[in-house]
């Protein structure tokens, strides 16, 4: 956050305590500015999967629960506000990749993203399915997660762009600051705009986007469970493991692994977390849309 910060990137107001055990109630209404519906997600030194998150909680309730974390952990507060879709973007020297999707963009979701390269003043539009819904997830504060059926409007498309077109010099300066390419999720709402979440330090090579990619054959075969048998050869992913089954993600990576599986197709972007858990389990990912 704070190097998000620094590149002026933050749109959303974030509120880091370090090692927290003593935050009140009074003290995050005064560094938040408001008593609203708060979100409280969680940080850790090294890059970490699934940690904890509050969502929806008054002050009280975020203080009580923030004092309860592990000393390990970080907290990091803001304003709630609902999610309309969601962006990945990798960037690297020269080139920047966005992956889209309605609704939050959670480690289960199989969305079909609209993806587009801006390159200088090229922007290249691929897997653009205008009028296709699909089963997005929102959340709002009185149903809480749901599904509802929404597409990637134009409108959304051409904020992104703009949105890196505005931010390019930023974005090139944090290149330069970290050293090598990255990633960055970001939540558009309609109070905040786009607003960065995380800060990702692995992406897929750049080579990745620019060589082709064929779609996948029919003998690719088709895996629709981590629990049942993983036949030889590439396979075709068809599963859906919730945020919280990380255990479940881990299990299932280490019997591809064990079944010398070297290369997966995925109907979800390549910016996803499931895309990013199997690149770091030494996977090569394609996508299954060309």
């Amino acid at each position: 956050m704070t190097t998000l910060r620094n590149h002026g990137l933050l749109r959303m107001p974030v509120q880091v305590y370090r090692s927290p055990g003593r935050v009140t109630a009074r003290m995050i209404r005064s560094d938040v500015g408001t008593d609203e519906a708060l979100v409280v997600r969680t940080g850790a030194e090294t890059e970490e999967r699934n940690l904890p998150r509050l969502v929806g909680a008054d002050a009280e309730t975020a203080a009580a629960w923030i004092n309860e974390l592990p000393p390990s952990l970080s907290a990091l507060v803001q304003p709630y506000d609902q999610v309309l879709f969601s962006v990945e973007l990798a960037v690297y020297d020269g080139l920047e990749i966005a992956e889209i999707i309605p609704g939050i963009w959670e480690l289960d979701n199989q969305l079909t993203p609209v993806m587009f390269g801006v390159q200088g003043d090229r922007v290249d539009l691929t897997a653009l399915d205008t009028g296709t819904a699909q089963a997005a997830r929102f959340h709002d504060l009185l149903r809480g997660l749901y599904e509802s059926s929404a597409e990637v409007d134009d409108w959304q498309v051409a904020m992104v762009v703009e949105w890196v077109r505005g931010r390019r010099r930023d974005l090139a300066a944090l290149l330069r600051g970290l050293g090598h390419s990255f990633g960055l999720k970001l939540h558009y709402s309609t109070r905040f705009g786009l607003s960065p979440q995380n800060l990702r330090s692995t992406v897929p090579h750049r080579e990745t986007w620019t060589r082709n990619q064929n779609t996948p054959s029919p003998a690719v075969a088709v895996l629709s469970s981590t629990n049942g048998p993983i036949p030889g050869g590439p396979l075709l992913l068809d599963v859906s493991l919730a945020r919280e089954q990380h255990a479940q993600l881990t299990r299932f990576l280490s019997r591809l692994r064990e079944a010398g599986t070297s290369k997966v197709y995925l109907r979800s972007g390549l910016l996803s977390h499931l895309a990013i858990n199997l690149r770091e389990a030494g996977i090569t990912v394609r996508s299954a849309h060309g």
